[in-house]
């Protein structure tokens, strides 16, 4: 693929230098760091909104670093997949609107390589600020929930608990490189960046219904999000088990880069 190298230095300095650098990274640290808190304090705020009686009445256990752990995951699958999605989608039409993708295609860059460039340097930016999240959010867990455990406890936040977190983050990832994938796709093949981040959104609602079926879950990128939430709290599945929605999140990923590809090989430039 010719111009893959400075193609990828253009994508690296396209994040840096625009909105992208902001907004994913602010994102995700804010959640990092308020998800532990809110974890922490749900039961005092409940009880100043509802009054101790009924609070009582209502038998909430005690809130522990899994609890915190879980919030992280639940953050990443709200806020910051539309984060992610929006950022994909947008990527190629927008430069087939404004000319940018003609011009580069001529310095000689191949279609393939135009492509490729988009996703692996969106994965890779996604990947990163999503580890760093993970690392704030177990540091304000130790020092919410109270560090030096050896993580296996109800409240020790230590190594063990940096390796779930670390781990159902990397599910996560995949999970993101799936509907980034599926993004690109869309923008290379809608003009309208509302039609392709639809289909973004649509793909992940699609996901997280078809994780509630078990034999879904289990041989399908549909899995990832069920077990990124069991790995983040302690109850990880067999090794085994991840396998096949890992691999399977993968796969997926390459071939749709590859229709995508093809289709943008096909469509008329501006």
């Amino acid at each position: 693929m010719n111009a893959m190298l400075p193609l990828l230095r253009l994508r690296a300095r396209e994040v840096v230098r625009t909105w992208r650098i902001w907004v994913l990274p602010v994102v995700l640290v804010f959640l990092a760091a308020s998800g532990p808190l809110i974890a922490r304090f749900t039961n005092e705020i409940l009880a100043g909104a509802l009054g101790g009686g009924e609070l009582t009445a209502l038998a909430l256990p005690e809130p522990t670093a899994a609890d915190a752990a879980a919030r992280w995951i639940t953050d990443l699958s709200q806020l910051a997949v539309f984060v992610v999605v929006i950022m994909a989608a947008g990527a190629i039409n927008t430069e087939v609107r404004s000319g940018v993708a003609s011009l580069l295609l001529v310095k000689p860059a191949s279609r393939a390589a135009y492509v490729v460039s988009h996703a692996v340097v969106l994965v890779g930016f996604v990947a990163v600020s999503a580890f760093v999240g993970a690392l704030v959010s177990w540091g304000v867990t130790w020092v919410v929930f109270g560090g030096g455990g050896d993580g296996t406890g109800v409240d020790g936040v230590g190594a063990n608990n940096l390796g779930a977190m670390l781990g159902a983050t990397g599910l996560w990832v995949v999970l993101a490189t799936v509907l980034i994938t599926v993004s690109l796709l869309a923008s290379a093949t809608f003009d309208a960046m509302a039609a392709a981040a639809g289909v973004g959104v649509g793909t992940f609602f699609v996901l997280a219904l078809a994780g509630v079926a078990p034999r879904l879950a289990e041989f399908t990128p549909a899995g990832l999000l069920p077990a990124a939430a069991a790995v983040a709290t302690g109850t990880p599945p067999d090794a085994s088990a991840l396998w096949w929605p890992v691999g399977t999140g993968l796969g997926v990923s390459v071939v749709l880069v590859a229709v995508a590809v093809v289709v943008f090989r096909r469509r008329e430039l501006r």
